[in-house]
């Protein structure tokens, strides 16, 4: 079966999510100091740290996924999961998720093969880990709205010289856009017993 395939390298990934709290240190160092040579290299470590997230997701194009029973081959070439290697994988529709220790893997199916997809990886890797949304469509349309509202006021504050609107408005924004974020994610069903 053909899939559009994307492989996320777990250890590029940790080491440029490491690099994050450094950039916006060294960035607030390099304004307060306003040196040239501190601000370059800010600069070249906020580079940095992009092309190792960028090189951390490996996008594979559509590929040819086959099972022998033990492990999924993924294209042409020598790449595969092996069914001991995978700790958990998901699917949502047409979009299946693979976890192992080295990688994170994304297979997009095409509308109409999105039974296909599910069929292959349940023969290889057995039942998925059930996904839900976090909150419900209600709380993640306020916390839109709280968001959307909070730049809207922020930026009318500025605009009109209002500092309170800016002063509640960038709150407003920071969290309605994390509440929006956390309550979007997909996190697995709890289990009955």
């Amino acid at each position: 079966m053909l899939a559009r395939a994307v492989r996320i390298d777990v250890s590029r990934t940790r080491v440029g999510l490491l690099l994050v709290p450094g950039c916006a240190v060294a960035g607030v160092i390099a304004r307060r100091m306003s040196l040239a040579p501190m601000l370059v290299a800010a600069l070249c470590m906020f580079i940095a740290t992009m092309v190792v997230l960028a090189s951390a997701r490996r996008p594979l194009g559509r590929c040819l996924l086959r099972s022998d029973g033990s492990r999924l081959q993924v294209g042409d070439s020598d790449t595969e999961i092996a069914v001991r290697d995978v700790r958990a994988w998901t699917i949502d529709g047409r979009k299946a998720r693979v976890y192992t220790s080295a990688a994170g893997w994304k297979f997009v199916a095409e509308l109409d093969h999105a039974d296909e997809l599910c069929a292959l990886l349940v023969g290889v890797f057995g039942a998925p880990l059930s996904v839900a949304r976090r909150g419900s469509r209600r709380a993640r349309v306020i916390s839109a709205a709280v968001a959307g509202l909070g730049i809207g006021a922020a930026a009318a504050g500025i605009m009109l010289e209002i500092p309170a609107f800016a002063i509640f408005g960038v709150p407003a924004f920071l969290f309605g856009s994390a509440f929006t974020g956390a309550l979007s994610q997909k996190i697995s069903k709890p289990r009955h017993h």
